[in-house]
């Protein structure tokens, strides 16, 4: 096995064993969707065909160009532009989730913007970016992610966090590597499941930007610790 074909490999398999993390955990559901970025040429990404997350194989991955195109002709997720566009604009994202996490999905449609609470949601920058697809394209639309000129506009109010909610649909995670992007994604879910709790006792106490720096910079250094848990759990459920 060449080391192209080797870390081709390692990216296919963390793909895979991220997809079922996050089914267990309870982030992804049967339309999500994870990509990783060719690591051996940062023009184009993998991501599954388009199946039920719980049936993806390593064999199931394509790999597609940062048009969002591919010359596999197995089915594709109509979705692939989200991380397309992400890719394109951003040379230092690695990797992009697409979910429709439960304790997330309530901020996609109301007034109350998800901010971080606890030192565990530093990486959520001061408030999380929404895009209103509404803004540029009324409101008669399907609120998908089908386009690359919506996925585009996605990218753009993504800017340079770590995560973007799309209103009145689901959540974009991106980040460095399939292991920071995963552990982004369940602490985002904790985040928001607590704010909304917090929400019902009293007046929150948001995480200020001096802190939103120093904690995500130390907590973002435990992603590993993070993986081997989740991928342990797995493993106990007969998962793995």
């Amino acid at each position: 096995m060449t080391d192209k074909t080797q870390s081709r490999q390692t990216v296919f398999e963390e793909l895979v064993m991220a997809t079922k993390v996050l089914i267990n955990e309870g982030i992804m559901d049967t339309f999500g969707h994870i990509s990783a970025r060719d690591p051996d040429d940062p023009n184009g990404f993998f991501m599954a065909s388009k199946l039920a997350p719980s049936h993806i194989t390593v064999a199931d991955m394509q790999r597609f160009n940062l048009d969002g195109e591919t010359t596999d002709n197995r089915p594709s997720y109509l979705e692939r532009y989200i991380h397309s566009e992400i890719y394109k604009v951003r040379p230092d994202v690695q990797c992009v989730l697409h979910t429709h996490s439960p304790a997330v999905l309530p901020y996609c449609f109301v007034d109350q913007p998800l901010r971080p609470v606890t030192h565990m949601g530093g990486f959520m920058g001061e408030s999380v970016p929404v895009y209103e697809i509404r803004d540029t394209h009324g409101d008669a639309t399907d609120l998908f992610g089908g386009s690359p000129a919506v996925c585009a506009e996605i990218a753009k109010v993504l800017g340079d966090q770590a995560v973007v909610l799309m209103a009145r649909h689901g959540v974009v995670n991106v980040g460095d590597s399939v292991r920071q992007v995963v552990f982004r994604a369940f602490y985002l879910e904790q985040e928001a499941a607590a704010l909304t709790a917090g929400l019902r006792i009293g007046n929150v106490k948001y995480l200020t930007p001096g802190e939103v720096v120093a904690a995500g910079k130390l907590v973002g250094a435990q992603i590993d610790r993070g993986w081997d848990h989740w991928t342990r759990r797995l493993e106990q459920a007969g998962l793995a």
